[in-house]
């Protein structure tokens, strides 16, 4: 027994030698230490992987309720105004695509078609009933508006104009001229009840068939009755 204890001291001190004199480290404290540095980093990943999810998490919430509340502005903001004057242009745009009574290579021409013939010659008849284009034009227009926009006594719509022009330029209100002479207008109501803060707007065009810039305005302008 006491020679084993001689061999054990003899070859620590080897071993201390060998080493330049510096104390062995032991293998079993290392390798406990190394454990407990490995748990350490793996519990600050986890960490730092539960701060992002969390991060990605509230960014996500609050674009979701930025979307959700934009939507909800852009609502309030769409007020009956703009939807009145939806209502003009959706006038002007079904209007243009009406068939009429007219027919050419036994096709019946769209409203569109006769607005350019009749700024072409305004003589022309519609087949041979002795009616021009420009008449079946004027008429059919009338009878849209009087039935979309009633005027009475009592009626929120004080005034309508209805006016087809042409424009060598289509995007240059100053080129503006008549399809017809005297022009063609179409109106009813009181004038005199109709200002800058009760009057609504709307203006359709098409290009004229073969040309560059030039094109034929349809032009509607509605005055109701001012709320106080």
């Amino acid at each position: 027994m006491r020679r084993i204890n001689i061999e054990k001291n003899a070859n620590s001190r080897a071993d201390f030698e060998n080493n330049g004199g510096i104390p062995l480290k032991s293998t079993r404290s290392n390798s406990h230490f190394n454990f407990n540095k490995s748990i350490k980093i793996l519990a600050k990943s986890k960490c730092s992987q539960h701060e992002t999810v969390g991060f990605v998490v509230i960014v996500s919430l609050v674009i979701i309720v930025g979307v959700i509340f934009l939507g909800i502005r852009m609502n309030q903001d769409s007020t009956p105004q703009q939807y009145k004057d939806a209502d003009i242009m959706n006038f002007l745009v079904a209007s243009s695509k009406y068939t009429s009574d007219c027919f050419e290579n036994h096709e019946p021409l769209i409203l569109n078609e006769l607005k350019e013939k009749c700024y072409r010659n305004e003589n022309e008849k519609c087949n041979s009933d002795g009616v021009t284009l420009c008449e079946v034009l004027n008429n059919i227009y009338s009878g849209m508006l009087n039935t979309s926009w009633l005027i009475y006594e009592d009626s929120p719509i004080k005034y309508y104009e209805l006016n087809i022009s042409y424009r060598a330029i289509c995007n240059d209100s100053t080129t503006t001229r008549p399809i017809t002479s005297p022009d063609f207008i179409i109106h009813a109501g009181n004038l005199s009840q109709c200002s800058f803060s009760n009057k609504r707007t709307g203006q359709e065009s098409f290009p004229i068939s073969g040309s560059g810039e030039e094109c034929i305005v349809t032009e509607l302008e509605i005055c109701e009755k001012e709320t106080k």
